[in-house]
């Protein structure tokens, strides 16, 4: 959950590399998981043993540390301790304990119970430290792959266009000045485009993503996205139809601007010259559903989750192509903001990503 600009609400005790729906859990967990099974043993309490019951509480700590990591564990484990010593222990319901093997057993069970939860949380938080190591070592390795072409073309281009105009044996003409202009503005924003997705796959990859949520209609998201693509999506490539009457949407308005800025515009680059690109948007319950349908190629079945793994690319055409991170990127903030987006079917041929966002079914 998060509260403005302030970033994630975390308890003491959380792992941060953990999503918030497994530290919910892990939470929840540790404050009913001790309770119930108190339910569920009183009945049986004349029939058991103190050491099944420790052990049976010793398996919810660990649930608890294996869920939602130490803080949880740890929460559990001592919430436990107090329900055995209340219900388990002779006397019964005083904090008193008759018997002094009780008693050391109590403690052991919390000591234990600290100690594991310890271990397996470290090594949980290990074994995703090393998962992020390897995705960074992945990202480089095919940067490095993509960066012989992808990134020295607009460079290559803006160089050229650049050194033609300062010639000084070359009288250009003004339709000349601007033919080299014009190659340079776009280039610009070609490169601008691919170092902007890949710091977000950097920041996606690295876990360094900073979410915050306000209120927000799509449409406004819709026109702010397609401005930002500037040259890239003029005014008779597109049709939008995105009404204003939606119900709005609890998100972070940069990172959801990007991700539909990267679909659109992976659209408009498949879409064959002359063919509009369609934006359209509808209310369904709970979520705005946002189609971008273009008239390209299509991706088959069996491509349709591949396309969105960086650097990769469907087809076989190369112009503006990228590096293959346009739609990654989408789906990485997407995902951030809990949205999602996928390939959808459309008869007749081309393309529709189905973009789903959580919506205030209040609306407006």
């Amino acid at each position: 959950m998060t509260s403005g600009d302030d970033g994630p609400v975390r308890h003491p005790g959380d792992d941060p590399g953990r999503p918030p729906s497994r530290r919910f859990g892990g939470w929840t967990l540790a404050a009913l998981g001790p309770a119930a099974l108190t339910a569920a043993l009183i009945p049986a309490r004349s029939d058991i043993d103190l050491s099944s019951v420790l052990l049976l509480f010793l398996l919810t700590v660990l649930l608890a540390a294996a869920v939602g990591g130490l803080g949880p564990a740890l929460t559990a484990a001592v919430l436990s301790f107090a329900l055995i010593n209340w219900f388990f222990t002779p006397p019964l319901h005083t904090w008193q304990v008759e018997h002094l093997d009780n008693v050391l057993a109590l403690f052991v069970f919390l000591a234990v119970g600290g100690i594991v939860s310890w271990y397996g949380t470290t090594a949980g938080r290990r074994r995703v430290e090393a998962a992020r190591a390897q995705a960074g070592t992945d990202l480089r390795n095919a940067l490095l792959a993509a960066v012989s072409h992808d990134l020295r073309t607009p460079l290559a281009s803006i160089k050229a266009s650049a050194t033609s105009l300062l010639a000084d044996d070359v009288v250009w003409s003004p339709e000349d000045v601007r033919e080299f202009s014009t190659t340079i503005a776009e280039e610009t924003d070609r490169l601008t485009a691919l170092v902007a997705n890949l710091l977000d796959m950097s920041r996606l990859t690295t876990g360094a993503l900073p979410v915050r949520h306000v209120e927000v209609g799509v449409d406004e998201l819709v026109l702010s996205a397609v401005a930002s693509l500037g040259d890239r999506a003029p005014d008779e490539a597109l049709d939008l139809a995105v009404s204003e009457d939606l119900p709005t949407v609890t998100t972070d308005p940069s990172l959801v601007e990007r991700a539909i800025a990267n679909v659109v515009g992976n659209a408009l680059a498949w879409s064959p010259p002359g063919h509009l690109v369609r934006v359209e948007a509808t209310a369904t319950g709970r979520h705005v559903e946002l189609r971008v349908l273009d008239d390209g190629p299509g991706i088959a079945p069996g491509d349709r989750d591949r396309v969105f793994l960086p650097f990769q690319r469907h087809g076989d055409r190369s112009q503006g192509a990228g590096v293959g991170l346009g739609l990654a990127v989408a789906r990485g903030l997407l995902t951030a903001v809990g949205a999602t987006v996928e390939v959808e079917d459309r008869p007749g041929g081309g393309t529709t990503m189905l973009l789903r966002l959580p919506c205030d079914e209040a609306g407006r």
